[in-house]
Order: C-alpha cells, then sequence, then structure tokens
C-alpha cells in the first residue's frame, strides 16, 4: 500500500487565506508552489462535462476572482495543463484528471466547511 501523501499545512493555510468565505480568489499567491494549488481548485471548479466558448471561460474566471486578472489565471491553466484550448483559442475544455492533488483538496474542503 502506498504512503499518504504528506500535506503542507503552511501552504494550505497560506492558499487558503487566498480565497474569501465565497471561494473568491482574492489575490495571486507569490509563491509557485501556491500558486499551482490555487490553479488546481480552481480547475475543480471549472465544468469537466462540455467545451467552453473563451468569453464563457472568461466571465467564469473573473466572477471567481476579485483581484481582476482572469486572463492570468485562463493562461496559467492553459500553461499547466489543466485546460485546453483549440489552436485558434476559441474553444477550451477542463483537462480530464483522475485526482486532486491532496493540498488543493485540503484548501477546497476548508473553505466550502467555511
Amino acid at each position: 500500500m502506498p504512503a499518504a501523501e504528506a500535506v503542507d499545512a503552511r501552504r494550505v493555510a497560506r492558499v487558503a487565506r487566498c480565497f474569501d468565505a465565497g471561494i473568491r480568489l482574492q489575490r495571486w499567491p507569490t509563491r509557485r508552489g501556491d500558486q499551482i494549488v490555487v490553479l488546481w481548485v480552481l480547475w475543480s471548479l471549472l465544468p469537466g462535462d462540455r467545451q467552453l466558448e473563451e468569453a464563457e471561460v472568461n466571465a467564469i474566471l473573473r466572477d471567481w476572482n476579485d483581484f481582476g486578472d482572469y486572463i492570468l489565471l485562463r493562461r496559467e491553466l492553459v500553461d499547466f495543463d489543466l485546460l485546453r484550448r483549440t489552436p485558434d483559442g476559441g474553444i477550451y475544455r477542463r483537462v480530464a484528471r483522475s485526482d486532486l492533488p491532496v493540498e488543493a483538496e485540503t484548501v477546497l474542503a476548508r473553505l466550502e466547511a467555511a
């Protein structure tokens, strides 16, 4: 049986503080590891059962953050291969993944419990 993945409690706390009680991103973290956890949290909230037009992705990400840079979030999701787009950038689809990383799962649980 594989060992359970360790949770970095300090990272979870730092990332959770980036969101408000409504799971809206208030600020973009400076540490890359924290940014990756944020991206996984956002990925988990994206609809995975359909294609999205660029305007839909922009609207979703705009609604999920208060710091104003939804384009950064979209670009990071694509660059981290959590979101794929057609060559013309018109259609997006969430990339299927088997499991949410444990730190992102822990952040989500903390936010949903608040």
